[in-house]
């Protein structure tokens, strides 16, 4: 009996040697760098081209995880941002976009009934917009706070791009406000800054520019999302419409894309 003890614990040490043998001189492999996206619908990309998609190509390796909302305010944005974040705050780098709807919502409370509905709709889900530029930059400034007080990863906050392609109308007059103020709480909060609307606008100043912003709300909510499934699909929509980097007013066409890449992109290449 101690004799078949014996052999037993010897060949248990056996196995465990050849073990550790086989993986001796092995390198672990290296961690994949994990990218987590906040923000609205032009995050989300289901409307419009996808610069998350974009951003995924070029970074095949990387592991994206999109929290994008349709109609989502920096409340909404930061409100489900930070209830990930508690279950896993396991990230190399968080990119926030917010803004375009508290800007957007507001505009749209001065329209029809159904723009009105859409607003109610959104309130009920969460999304809020602040009640000024006040509120949103101390809103912002305490989602910024809060993830840091949560996660270790760097922070790029993004700058708002266009809210309709012609630049004198109020809602980009009242975006490029806005603008100014997260470039400011970028400086402020030692975080990173990617300024899509410096090159939304740079661009857009160059073109001879419609007024036009989302004009038809059920076109925009469900023939624009079936159209716009493909970059040739975006486009079409653009120049159907005689707009340039969007296909509304608001989300992106190929070009708007290739823009939210090229600022994105060095950001990535650093992880």
């Amino acid at each position: 009996m101690k004799s078949f003890i014996r052999i037993l614990i010897l060949s248990m040490l056996f196995a465990l040697l050849l073990s550790a043998c086989s993986s001796f001189g092995v390198k672990p492999q290296p961690d994949v760098p994990r990218i987590l996206f906040c923000g609205n619908s032009i995050t989300r990309g289901e409307l419009g081209c996808s610069y998350v998609k974009l951003l995924e190509k070029q970074f095949p390796d990387y592991e994206m995880t999109n929290l994008g909302l349709d109609g989502d305010t920096v409340s909404g944005i930061m409100n489900r941002t930070l209830s990930l974040l508690e279950k896993d705050d396991d990230y190399d780098l968080i990119v926030i976009s917010a803004g375009h709807n508290d800007i957007l919502l507001p505009a749209f409370r001065k329209q029809s009934a159904a723009y009105r509905s859409i607003v109610m709709l959104k309130k009920l889900q969460g999304s809020i917009p602040a009640d000024s530029y006040t509120g949103f930059i101390s809103t912002y400034e305490k989602f910024i706070d809060s993830v840091r007080d949560i996660s270790a990863a760097p922070v790029v906050l993004v700058t708002l791009s266009c809210i309709n392609e012609d630049l004198q109308t109020p809602t980009n007059l009242e975006r490029q406000v806005y603008n100014r103020g997260i470039i400011k709480l970028a400086a402020d909060k030692n975080t990173y800054l990617a300024d899509a609307g410096r090159i939304f606008d740079d661009q857009l100043e160059n073109y001879d520019c419609r007024d036009y912003l989302m004009s038809d709300l059920l076109e925009s909510a469900f023939s624009d999302r079936r159209r716009s499934r493909t970059a040739a699909g975006c486009d079409k929509l653009s120049t159907g419409r005689g707009l340039h980097l969007t296909i509304d007013g608001v989300h992106l066409n190929s070009a708007g894309a290739e823009i939210y890449l090229k600022i994105l992109t060095p950001f990535l290449e650093k992880l």
